[in-house]
């Protein structure tokens, strides 16, 4: 090779890494940019979820009538109690088949189960406690069941319900439970605390 063409190409070679040094901070910058961008679309869409959620949740209140007067006997005062829970569990049979008729849940709603939330051994909530007064309870809008089998303990599948009632003024309070199950640091909508949460 001649002397001219080796300068030459040490003249190309300092050119390009010239170029490429040149050239690398603006490529940096871009990928930054489009990191920052897809941060915030990804920000906006959760906080567009979250706000979804909450409104999905928004705490429903009810009061019944089934309240025994202060100083009734145990056995009335239990009916009462149990008169309320089968109100409770009306008004959540129809909030969800009002959800299922607007499109916002899956259908169709069979039903309403209750029972104390959180589960304990003996199952016992403060319907069936007169020591208590108010009583957390979980619910679900029944859509579908199995059967108890030789592989299976049986149970149904629906849409989930927290309720927090209070048997004395008679007074509830329900929401639907959304988002996914999992530790509340990284639920993006917890239950209200007026159902219970």
């Amino acid at each position: 090779m001649g002397r001219g063409v080796r300068i030459g190409g040490a003249v190309l070679a300092v050119a390009l890494v010239a170029l490429v040094a040149a050239l690398l901070p603006s490529i940096e910058q871009s990928k930054d940019e489009r990191a920052r961008s897809e941060e915030r679309r990804r920000a906006a869409a959760q906080a567009a979820l979250a706000a979804r959620l909450e409104r999905e949740q928004r705490p429903r209140f009810a009061r019944s009538a089934a309240v025994a007067p202060a100083g009734a006997p145990a056995g009335r005062r239990l009916a009462a109690r149990a008169e309320l829970m089968e109100e409770l569990r009306a008004s959540v049979l129809a909030d969800a088949r009002l959800r299922v008729r607007r499109g916002a849940l899956e259908g169709p709603v069979l039903r309403v189960e209750c029972e104390r939330f959180p589960r304990t051994v003996d199952g016992r909530g403060a319907d069936t406690d007169l020591s208590r007064r108010q009583g957390r309870y979980a619910c679900i809008a029944v859509r579908a069941e199995f059967g108890r089998s030789e592989n299976s303990i049986g149970g149904v599948i629906g849409h989930q319900y927290r309720a927090l009632v209070d048997f004395e003024s008679g007074r509830y309070a329900y929401c639907k439970v959304s988002g996914q199950a999992g530790p509340s640091r990284e639920q993006l909508a917890t239950t209200p605390r007026a159902c219970g949460g």
